[in-house]
């Protein structure tokens, strides 16, 4: 029984060595706390700078310290000053167990933050897009300012429209949204954007469709592929729709839509369209789905196709 008091206290000994030398003595952690993160960005390069970011992944002297939910407070083993970058974060396809950094905005680098033991920083970031026309690329953008590049599909029963009702999304920039209405239980819309994307000659590391939507029933999003004159509806995301308890503008959402995987499936393809529909059942006919005993609305505004 002594001998192994005796070796479980050497190896409390060791390890509390080991841990002092780790942390070069510092015992108590400094914090920050971040409520969220914002976009900045120039409309007339970008398009509107609506965003959802979820989380921030932290590095510390470029080593990572963790990702952490918004809003969020955390510890940093550090003091004085110390190179702080923060990436802002997405829930890809909607999905809260799909996380990542947002690869298509630069992170906010904070070069000698002064880190207190004992103290919370609270910082702010705002990021921005890295710059167009170098490793990152703007496919498609629609915002219905001026256009509707939202054309309806031959099997579509209606079309998007442009409106500027109170619903739609509003901000200095934007007085327009597209609009479908659609009877209770009746009709589909399917529409395609009208820009043949064609990524064949170059693999598309990451591609990523921004969406901004207000809806009170379920839709889909995906890719069309044009092979040998044939056109491939590929379902890419099950849509659910926004909360219809809120007021607006709270009823609109953001959604980040990874469509590379699919684009790199099919490199030899002619051209990429996205496509949104209505028709659940002939789009995903493994599931059960029941339509809503009143009107059907769906607005939709400042769409960007990213690649890199």
């Amino acid at each position: 029984m002594t001998k192994k008091f005796t070796l479980i206290l050497l190896c409390s000994i060791v390890f509390a060595f080991a841990s002092c030398k780790k942390f070069d003595g510092q015992s108590v952690p400094a914090y920050i706390h971040i409520d969220s993160i914002s976009l900045d960005c120039d409309y007339f390069v970008y398009g509107a700078n609506t965003c959802n970011f979820t989380d921030a992944w932290v590095y510390v002297d470029d080593q990572i310290i963790g990702c952490y939910e918004l809003p969020a407070t955390f510890p940093i083993l550090k003091n004085g000053p110390h190179k702080v970058s923060i990436f802002a974060g997405i829930c890809v396809d909607g999905i809260g167990d799909s996380r990542s950094p947002y690869v298509f905005c630069q992170p906010k680098i904070y070069q000698n933050l002064n880190l207190v033991e004992d103290s919370i920083i609270n910082l702010n970031p705002v990021v921005t897009y890295y710059p167009i026309g170098g490793s990152v690329n703007l496919s498609w953008m629609e915002d219905f300012e001026s256009t509707n590049s939202l054309l309806p599909m031959s099997q579509s029963d209606t079309a998007v429209i442009r409106v500027s009702d109170p619903s739609c999304w509003h901000s200095p920039n934007s007085f327009y949204s597209g609009r479908v209405a659609l009877p209770p239980d009746s009709l589909d819309f399917w529409v395609a954007s009208a820009e043949e994307m064609n990524f064949h000659s170059n693999y598309v590391t990451y591609c990523m469709l921004e969406m901004d939507y207000n809806c009170n029933d379920t839709f889909f999003v995906g890719l069309l592929r044009c092979d040998d004159y044939s056109i491939i509806a590929h379902p890419r995301v099950k849509v659910l729709p926004t909360d219809k308890t809120n007021t607006v503008p709270n009823k609109w959402k953001k959604i980040y839509i990874n469509l590379g995987p699919y684009m790199n499936s099919y490199v030899t393809s002619s051209y990429f369209k996205v496509y949104i529909t209505s028709n659940l059942q002939t789009v995903y006919d493994t599931w059960t789905y029941k339509p809503i005993d009143e009107q059907r609305y769906y607005y939709f505004d400042n769409l960007k196709v990213l690649y890199r």
